[in-house]
């Protein structure tokens, strides 16, 4: 019993919640000797968010993923267990106050056709189970796609961008300057262009205790990709609907059958068809309506 108790005395402590409230404004990279179960150990982050010219109206912003990277700006390297998107679901939709409807909503559709848990799945496995504050995974697998829709819901890119009047156009384009500017208000944003057509916003982030906050961080080697003008923000692909005027079908009169119309309609025959004979009966028929019954004269058989 003695043993037991003493080996009870040594598990109790592992088991005790982690008290993180010293810690709750410490910035992640900002100093040393942190529970890693408080402040991410990992602590520079970089939020992804992807525009999509064919969704909705007039395109739309949505969260692509998360990269979570060392202070020094190499890739992360602490990671606890991966997950399947099945479990994923399952741990989202029976936490209370979790939107399953407007978390997978916020996210842009993949470009390589997968589906929003799927999605999960790839963001969970290469960027959440690396974030080490999130240690109570029943708990904290919700809490990171929370977070993710709170950024993106600080980050309203779309709106600000309307805002100082950079809107989707065929034929119009801007300046770096202009875009950065609409931005800055967030933060310090990285523009991502395909040749001069903008893709792409950046975030880098140091996280605020155990993701209760963000501040930006610097962009390392990351950088704009956009030239400093000419920049498309391109409008929908898919062509709008036009408006056809359509010729009236009218029903033409209806015409009645007449005998005369049914007579026309008809094949006509002979009054007394004659029967057609075989070649071998020919000759004989003809010689019986003759008067020639096969004899040349009658017989006396007396």
């Amino acid at each position: 019993m003695v043993v037991s108790l003493a080996l009870l005395t040594v598990l109790l402590p592992l088991g005790a919640a982690v008290d993180c409230s010293p810690y709750t404004n410490t910035i992640s990279c900002s100093s040393k000797g942190v529970d890693v179960c408080c402040v991410p150990a990992a602590g520079r982050f970089v939020f992804r968010q992807r525009f999509e010219p064919d969704a909705g109206d007039n395109g739309s912003w949505g969260i692509e993923g998360l990269d979570v990277l060392e202070c020094d700006g190499s890739p992360a390297t602490r990671a606890g267990g991966k997950l399947t998107h099945e479990a994923i679901g399952s741990l989202c939709a029976r936490t209370k106050g979790f939107d399953v409807e407007e978390n997978e909503a916020a996210w842009a559709q993949s470009e390589v056709g997968e589906g929003v848990e799927e999605v999960w799945e790839r963001v969970w496995n290469t960027a959440g189970r690396y974030v080490t504050s999130l240690c109570d995974e029943d708990a904290d697998v919700p809490r990171f796609f929370d977070t993710l829709l709170g950024l993106h819901n600080r980050m309203k890119v779309g709106e600000a961008l309307e805002h100082a009047g950079i809107v989707t156009s065929a034929d119009t384009t801007y300046r770096l300057e202009d875009i950065e500017s609409a931005l800055t208000p967030f933060g310090q944003p990285i523009l991502l262009c395909e040749e001069r057509t903008l893709t792409r916003v950046l975030w880098t982030l140091h996280a605020r205790g155990n993701l209760a906050g963000w501040t930006t961080a610097d962009h390392g080697t990351l950088h704009t990709t956009c030239p400093s003008e000419g920049i498309v923000y391109p409008p929908s692909t898919v062509p709008l609907p036009t408006s056809t005027t359509w010729d009236q079908i009218y029903r033409p009169t209806m015409r009645p059958i007449t005998l005369s119309y049914d007579e026309n309609k008809r094949v006509k025959y002979d009054d007394e068809p004659k029967q057609k004979k075989l070649g071998f009966f020919k000759d004989h028929d003809a010689r019986r309506a003759g008067g020639d019954h096969g004899h040349d004269k009658y017989r006396d058989e007396l």
